[in-house]
């Protein structure tokens, strides 16, 4: 039963994907056809915020290690 329920809400985050992106879609196009940016200015900075997500992804990820490092090395200390 958990398992149709599962696929039931792939289903529903799937639809919601595709109407989110088919929005997202149709507003990009308007607004380049209304002059609002260009093709070439919406990849430039879709490059340029992808850029600097995946750094913060990087950071976070570095530094949520280095907090979890530290607290299993405290943990295996006061099991000695």
């Amino acid at each position: 039963m958990k398992e149709v329920h599962l696929h039931a809400k792939l289903a529903d985050l799937q639809e919601v994907d595709y109407h989110n992106t088919l929005v997202l879609h149709a507003l990009t196009e308007v607004l380049i056809e209304k002059g609002f940016f260009t093709k070439d200015e919406l990849s430039r900075k879709m490059v340029e915020l992808d850029s600097q997500l995946t750094f913060q992804i990087e950071t976070y990820t570095r530094i949520s290690d280095r907090l979890l490092n530290g607290v299993n090395q405290e943990k295996s200390l006061s099991l000695d």
